[in-house]
């Protein structure tokens, strides 16, 4: 959603069962890691649910929707955009770059290359299809910054369409491997990449987490994780339902 990410910065212009814990790679529980990024859930999810699995703190620094605020610092981001991570290494921006980084960091991006590879092709596959939420509905429906298309029916029928493609996708390939979540039996970066991907697309579709048993599972796994029941239960509300 790095488009959408631009998008809304254009718009603003111009506007449990218990599972163990898998090892993760050592990590400070000191950490200095900044997240920037807009009041809603959107791109900038998936990485606070990284930190919260790595169980390592992340200031979540999160920007009102409004226009006056976002022209306040606006000129100071590196592309001008969000999300913005700001670490001991260094500024990161664009949000698949900084989720990927977080997931190598917490051992969170696959126990191999190949696991590293089915990772990577969920989220450009989450990206193609759920990412045509922020580009083609959440302007209209959400920011108000443009009219309602005359044919937003069929608009809202053909995105349905290629995000349920990517579900039966995505499924066709887990139930391939047999293993707990997608990839593996622990949860990792194309699991985040997919839960996150699902509940904005819920906003919308909210048939959506339902969609099958299979997706109820995947839902109910996920989520039933202590560390991920624990941030769902305790992070701020989103400005808007994305």
């Amino acid at each position: 959603m790095t488009y959408c990410v631009r998008r809304l910065s254009t718009l603003l212009l111009n506007f449990k069962p218990s599972q163990s814990i898998p090892a993760l790679r050592k990590y400070s529980s000191v950490s200095e890691d900044k997240l920037l990024y807009f009041a809603f859930r959107g791109r900038g999810e998936p990485i606070r649910i990284i930190y919260a699995l790595a169980q390592v703190p992340l200031k979540d620094e999160r920007v009102p929707i409004s226009l006056d605020h976002w022209m306040n610092i606006k000129k100071d981001q590196p592309l001008g955009q969000l999300p913005v991570l700001t670490c001991s290494e260094g500024t990161l921006v664009q949000s698949k770059s900084i989720a990927r980084y977080a997931a190598k960091k917490f051992g969170l991006a696959g126990k191999s290359i190949w696991e590293e590879a089915l990772s990577d092709m969920i989220i450009e596959t989450c990206d193609c299809s759920f990412g045509e939420i922020g580009a083609k509905i959440v302007p209209w429906k959400y920011l108000k910054s443009e009219p309602k298309p005359a044919n937003h029916e069929q608009v809202l029928a053909d995105v349905k369409e290629k995000i349920i493609q990517t579900i039966e996708f995505i499924q066709k390939g887990a139930e391939e491997r047999g293993k707990r979540f997608i990839i593996s039996d622990e949860i990792s970066l194309g699991d985040v990449m997919f839960y996150s991907s699902l509940e904005v697309a819920a906003a919308v579709y909210p048939d959506l987490m339902k969609y099958n048993s299979w997706v109820e599972d995947f839902v109910l796994n996920f989520i039933s994780d202590d560390r991920i029941s624990k941030y769902l239960a305790s992070r701020p509300q989103s400005q808007l339902p994305i």
